[in-house]
């Protein structure tokens, strides 16, 4: 482990990018952070782009980030797109239907006009499980799953435009997964249960198990980019099965061991199973011979973002 990411996804990235030009959208946030700090030891020529212009710190290094403009893009001329743009599900309920619509739908014409730029080989979009579970989102109307819905609407987009220009698309689902440059921890089960433990007591509310499985975001980036370099792929994320009780009890053996666990009476029925079958990714893993960082390993690099250690 160096820096923020693993050594691992470090190695498979580097093998996998050769003289590529990188453009990196949403790369203020958690995965887009994650894809600069990836590629940054390679030096390749990268363009950051975030809702407005600034520096950030991403690791050790200071990046430049810059605001959309087609010109600039086209100017640029990416081989590889990282797509990692768009409003999330928390958004859903600060914003009014439309606009929450409409801002991602824009994102995705993005993710399109960037796909079909001459030069571009290999087009990658961050996707996640809501777009398929617990059914496929087309099934149901928009305003039943609209960050699921929408998810589904750019992984279609991608596909069509990928057809048409030439270039591999990749779909990366990412249903749970850790890492240091995680935000807005309270949102998610391992961010929240990490800074519980920090504060010396963890209360998990689900009356019904919850079910996950964890991988790094490093390494489900590093290993879109090794599969497209065959040909399209659909990854979904993967790792070990864990219950919320022992989730909570590992996090505790990791942050702080005298962290009290606490958890009301729990009806075994309709349990809550937010995860791939595990075994694509599995596969997949085995196939580069990325060695997937164990849940207790993962827990430790996302505390040091969590906790700022």
């Amino acid at each position: 482990m160096t820096g923020l990411v693993s050594d691992g996804a470090r190695a498979l990235a580097a093998q996998s990018l050769g003289e590529d030009r990188v453009l990196v959208t949403g790369a203020s946030g958690w995965l887009g952070r994650t894809a600069l700090d990836l590629i940054a030891p390679l030096g390749l020529p990268t363009l950051a782009l975030a809702s407005r212009p600034r520096i950030i710190k991403v690791g050790d290094r200071e990046v430049e980030l810059r605001a959309w403009d087609d010109r600039e893009v086209a100017e640029f001329a990416p081989t590889v797109v990282l797509d990692c743009a768009f409003l999330t599900r928390d958004r859903v309920s600060d914003l009014p239907l439309d606009e929450y619509v409409a801002t991602n739908r824009a994102q995705t014409d993005r993710l399109v006009y960037a796909t079909k730029l001459p030069g571009v080989r290999l087009s990658l979009t961050v996707s996640s499980g809501a777009a398929v579970h617990p059914q496929d989102a087309f099934d149901a109307p928009i305003e039943d799953n609209p960050y699921g819905y929408l998810k589904r609407e750019a992984e279609y987009c991608l596909q069509e435009a990928a057809a048409k220009s030439g270039a591999v698309p990749v779909v990366l689902r990412a249903w749970s997964i850790s890492g240091a440059h995680v935000q807005k921890p309270r949102g998610y089960a391992l961010g929240s249960m990490i800074q519980d433990a920090d504060a010396g007591a963890i209360r998990i509310t689900a009356r019904r198990p919850v079910f996950r499985r964890y991988v790094l975001a490093e390494e489900l980036l590093a290993l879109g980019l090794a599969e497209g370099g065959v040909g399209p792929a659909t990854i979904d994320s993967g790792g070990e099965l864990v219950e919320m009780d022992e989730l909570a009890a590992r996090v505790a053996a990791v942050v702080r061991p005298d962290a009290v666990i606490t958890r009301g009476e729990v009806d075994p029925r309709d349990a809550d199973r937010y995860h791939s079958d595990g075994q694509d990714w599995e596969t997949r893993c085995q196939r580069w011979g990325l060695a997937s960082v164990p849940l207790d390993r993962q827990i430790e690099i996302t505390a040091r973002g969590v906790l700022a250690r």
